[in-house]
């Protein structure tokens, strides 16, 4: 019976062993970490709105951490590249990803085949920023307000055309919201970023698109655009003057671009613990506040625990909204 007795014990004593291994390595990773450059990989190009907020919080984690962020842009795919990527990377906190809830929660359900699996592949550690989008036309446009742009719409099915910067993205996103709530069909004119979607719109070969908050006002202020309404719950501090969907149609259309960064799944939790304390406190720093959060963009909770959340929210929103058309 004593032989029995210590042939279980062995493997649970292993077993202990291994926990407090881990436990310890991980601790010690928390102590020593970083001793090396990071890499930050933004999936979408440079100039936009999650690019601008990602270089933002990388110079600033850089400072909390005492060493280099480095911006890598990785676009294509809807992000999907890059969120593969960073997926297959070592996980041990010198990689991570600038995700949006296009990569985590619409990707899946417009892509036959992704890279990566938003729901086992990534720690999400913190969100950095919502910046909702503002629905708008050509100064030149025949459409002088959003409920005219609807009814020519409701005419006939694909008439009104909307410039996107691609399947997933997050004028797209807006789009599926618009159509849905509107009971519409939109002509869906794909581009390769949102500069180019813009200029599709301002140059007269789209009718209309969303554009981010965040880089709207120089084409308001000279009249490139015409402003109908924003995708936010309520009014921008910064365009007062812009009504939300709500407000305007009796609908609520919200939506945008939500960012946040991810590390690889198996980053030890205190080296995970220890960046979402970084980027919690630039997100409280003066600069974010005059280069992130003055612009359009709106603050959002940084605790891991609201990522995850709303990681979920994302998934079971667009899958409700997208899962029926295909």
């Amino acid at each position: 019976m004593k032989f029995t007795h210590r042939t279980h014990c062995i493997p649970r004593r292993a077993a202990m062993a291994v926990l407090l291994g881990a436990a310890s390595w991980g601790s010690l990773a928390a102590e020593t970490w970083p001793q090396q450059p990071l890499r930050l990989i933004v999936p979408f190009g440079a100039g936009g709105v999650t690019d601008t907020t990602a270089r933002v919080f990388a110079d600033g984690i850089s400072k909390q951490l005492g060493q280099p962020v480095i911006v890598e842009n990785r676009p294509g795919a809807g992000g999907s590249i890059a969120a593969g990527m960073v997926a297959k990377s070592k996980p041990d906190g010198y990689t991570l990803l600038v995700v949006t809830n296009g990569i985590f929660a619409v990707n899946p359900h417009i892509y036959p085949q992704l890279p990566y699996n938003p729901s086992r592949d990534f720690s999400y550690i913190a969100m950095l920023a919502n910046t909702p989008n503002i629905l708008a036309v050509s100064a030149n446009s025949p459409y002088t307000s959003l409920q005219a742009v609807i009814d020519a719409a409701a005419k006939g099915e694909e008439k009104i055309s909307f410039a996107t910067a691609g399947e997933g993205s997050d004028n797209y996103q807006i789009l599926q919201l618009l159509q849905q709530a509107t009971h519409t069909k939109w002509l869906h004119v794909p581009y390769k970023s949102g500069t180019e979607s813009l200029t599709a719109v301002m140059g007269g070969t789209a009718d209309a698109t969303a554009i981010s908050a965040a880089t709207s006002q120089s084409f308001i202020k000279s009249r490139q655009i015409r402003a109908f309404a924003v995708t936010s719950a309520r009014r921008l501090p910064d365009q007062p003057d812009i009504p939300t969907v709500k407000e305007v149609l009796g609908k609520s259309i919200e939506g945008g671009s939500l960012s946040g960064i991810a590390a690889p799944a198996g980053t030890p939790d205190a080296v995970l613990q220890r960046l979402n304390a970084a980027i919690t406190q630039v997100a409280r720093s003066d600069v974010a506040k005059d280069k992130v959060f003055s612009r359009g963009s709106e603050p959002v909770d940084t605790s891991q625990e609201a990522f995850q959340a709303r990681v979920k929210q994302e998934q079971a929103k667009w899958a409700a909204i997208l899962k029926p058309t295909r």
